[in-house]
């Protein structure tokens, strides 16, 4: 029986989506952590199991009854980020609030509560008083003295010292031995949702959905030493590659446009886009009269889908993509060549494998009918092998580093900025790149309706895109500190990323050449 059953639960504000469809379930007696970046709706999410929020839609239910009539009679103690603590009572006075008046001996109680918790010596004293730590130990008896079978904390060891909220940490798992409590953990610190839980919700951003749910292989008690660990550490790794890609996600526009009357131009994922990104912080578009709407997708598919149904109207693919796609589309065309990658996509490798030719019979990771499955074909087909030859595993970009760094694939292709972080992460090596295979070209394409409408404003986006590249030629450190707050992206990482693209002007004259070089690939 679930301690708590969350089912399909979404909420917005002002029409904003915050959160969308989460479910999930907490066992009786069970550590969960809820983890994911800053503006995920984890807070929003545990408002409304509290009750203090409702939601648009789903149903929240505890010990199988509707939630709000489980609330009328029992209550869940909760731990807030700043601790509540009533400043005009001294710490034994604090925790007496906190218990209901029918319980007897209520002193004694509380005298044991603060033992357990480490701050009986402190009791006569007031919280303003106190350290960082032990007003949070203040808050934690309080919330253990309600005597409730739930208790939830958000974020709650946020302001503490790492040694101070590691002691808070195993305080914690011992008082939950004890009591075997159903404890909700709220928060961004992948180490504390690693260490304190059996189980752990990931979540997106934008809006906040489950991104998966985690289950933690260590068994109970939990010994200090375990974070040293190098499986603990390999959790650690894999649930940090996923929330800094939620986190650059959550940084661009993600999804349906918004702008009534602009063009829609639909972006990868990719370093390569930053010109239009500088463009935006430079106010280019509005200099050129031109108003355009970026709308990034981490789900290359569905960026495509949008633009055949006309939701966007143009769009950046790859070479490769663009062929196919004016096949499907007659009378599309590509409009501008972008870039070209010169090691920013790559096949990667954690094991002994050192050469295309030993990826036979490997289970590589790759985005189906996308750029890395062309280049996985292309490498493939220039060392006399065949997709046939490998194990296919399809999945989502940002999903595939993921795959790689937990081992459940030999080999995968990314490309920026999912490269760089699994390449660290999982401390893998490179295959092959587009530095020796430069066949990854980024371009514009769009449908014959909008060429023949817009003609002026494809030649706007050349100029203003020929302009944001001479920017990044003649100063390369104000383009990049103006792009990387943009893209989720330190200066660093944009930097090293960008080092690996080649600019072109906006003109389709380098495409044409790489066109014909993957024509017999794709074909």
């Amino acid at each position: 029986m679930m301690s708590i059953n969350v089912q399909g639960i979404g909420k917005s504000y002002d029409g904003k989506k915050v959160l969308e469809d989460i479910s999930f379930g907490v066992q009786k007696g069970e550590i969960i952590a809820i983890l994911g970046p800053s503006g995920c709706g984890k807070t929003t999410l545990l408002r409304c199991i509290l009750g203090l929020e409702t939601p648009d839609q789903g149903d929240i239910r505890i010990d199988s009854e509707k939630q709000n009539a489980w609330l009328k009679n029992k209550r869940i103690a909760y731990v807030s980020q700043q601790h509540a603590n009533f400043s005009h009572l001294t710490v034994e006075q604090n925790i007496l609030t906190a218990v209901q008046e029918s319980v007897p001996n209520k002193e004694q109680i509380v005298t044991q509560i603060l033992k357990s918790v480490g701050i009986g010596k402190y009791k006569a004293m007031y919280p303003n008083r106190l350290s960082g730590g032990t007003q949070q130990r203040v808050a934690l008896a309080r919330a253990i003295a309600q005597n409730t079978d739930i208790i939830a904390f958000d974020e709650s060891l946020n302001a503490l010292d790492v040694e101070t909220r590691h002691q808070m940490q195993e305080l914690i798992l011992e008082l939950w031995a004890e009591g075997k409590k159903t404890i909700l953990f709220i928060t961004h610190d992948i180490e504390e949702a690693i260490f304190l839980s059996r189980r752990i919700v990931v979540m997106g951003t934008r809006p906040g959905v489950v991104r998966e749910i985690l289950d933690i292989p260590f068994t109970y008690p939990r010994k200090s030493t375990l974070r040293f660990d190098e499986a603990f550490q390999k959790i650690r790794r894999t649930l940090s590659y996923i929330i800094r890609s939620e986190t650059i996600k959550g940084m661009l526009s993600e999804g349906e446009p918004a702008q009534r009357g602009a063009i829609n131009l639909g972006l990868y994922f990719w370093p390569g886009n930053s010109p239009f990104f500088y463009a935006q912080d430079k106010g280019l578009f509005d200099q050129y009269a031109l108003p355009v709407e970026l709308i990034s997708f981490s789900d290359n598919r569905q960026k495509i889908e949008y633009w055949k149904s006309d939701h966007i109207d143009v769009l950046n693919v790859t070479v490769d993509v663009a062929l196919r796609l004016i096949k499907e589309a007659p009378g599309a065309e590509i409009i501008a060549g972008l870039n070209i990658s010169h090691g920013g996509d790559a096949l990667i490798s954690c094991g002994n494998y050192k050469t295309v030719e030993s990826m036979r019979g490997k289970k590589i990771a790759i985005e189906k009918g996308e750029i890395s499955e062309f280049f996985l074909n292309y490498i493939l087909y220039k060392n006399g092998l065949q997709p046939r030859d490998v194990v296919i595993w399809d999945m989502k970009g940002d999903e595939i580093g993921a795959a790689l760094i937990n081992g459940s694939v030999d080999a995968a292709v990314l490309w920026e900025p999912w490269l760089s972080k699994a390449i660290e992460l999982s401390r893998a090596h490179i295959i092959a790149s587009s530095k020796e295979y430069p066949v990854f070209a980024d371009v514009l394409i769009a449908k014959k309706d909008f060429i023949e409408k817009h003609g002026d404003e494809i030649k706007k986006i050349r100029k203003i895109w020929h302009e944001s590249t001479g920017a990044y030629g003649e100063d390369k450190k104000d383009f990049i500190r103006a792009v990387a707050p943009m893209i989720g992206l330190s200066s660093q990482e944009l930097t090293q990323q960008l080092e690996k693209i080649k600019f072109f002007d906006g003109s389709t004259d380098v495409v044409t050449k790489i066109s014909k070089d993957i024509e017999n690939v794709i074909e």
